[in-house]
């Protein structure tokens, strides 16, 4: 069964500042240490506090793999606003993928693979993958038994998110990552103008 869960974004507004690297509670992320994928609400906690958070739009949990898709809803920041946040020229929407993943890869321990898209941008990484980036670049990431364990978890975060900041900041390790496993631009198809073409052939 496919579980799709549609989020509501409430209290946004254009003057909102959206979560960054630099301003993530590391500590509210903590809190979420040990969830299960099937754990609705503290997987939608886990995203809402990463970076981008303020921009997610709903998130599909099918296959033990995190299907996240940020985007515009009602009462929400507005698409120019959420597009001028992720692809601001500033490597963001890179750096927010690598840090959100590994983020995840450290939370739920039982997610097979993690999936992000925003506009036509679109990441996927296994968990296997994510497991020999961090391992290589930050530090031997614990079995997935043990970081079901909170405090083995928060430790190892707690040891970490320096190095896990410094890796993701890298243009070198990041280059080395997105080349391994490349962010997938989409190919857009609109169909309106053909289907327009049709009726009016039709009525004709």
């Amino acid at each position: 069964m496919i579980l799709l869960i549609l989020v509501g974004i409430t209290g946004c507004s254009s003057k909102e500042e959206v979560t960054s690297i630099n301003t993530v509670d590391v500590k509210d992320l903590k809190d979420h240490s040990g969830t299960y994928v099937g754990d609705n609400s503290n997987v939608v906690a886990i995203v809402r506090a990463l970076p981008g958070g303020e921009t997610f739009k709903e998130i599909n949990l099918h296959n033990k793999t995190p299907k996240i898709m940020y985007g515009t809803k009602e009462d929400s920041l507005s698409e120019d606003e959420i597009l001028k946040y992720w692809l601001d020229g500033k490597d963001t929407l890179e750096k927010n993928f690598l840090y959100n993943a590994i983020y995840l890869t450290i939370l739920i321990p039982n997610a097979e693979g993690y999936s992000f898209k925003i506009d036509d941008q679109k990441f996927s990484v296994s968990r296997q993958e994510m497991k020999q980036f961090i391992s290589k670049n930050i530090q031997t990431l614990p079995s997935s038994n043990e970081l079901f364990d909170k405090e083995n978890a928060q430790q190892f975060i707690d040891n970490n998110k320096e190095k896990i900041n410094k890796a993701v900041k890298s243009a070198t390790i990041r280059e080395q990552f997105f080349k391994n496993v490349p962010i997938v631009k989409e190919l857009r198809t609109n169909k309106e103008p053909y289907l327009r073409l049709f009726i009016c052939f039709l009525f004709t």
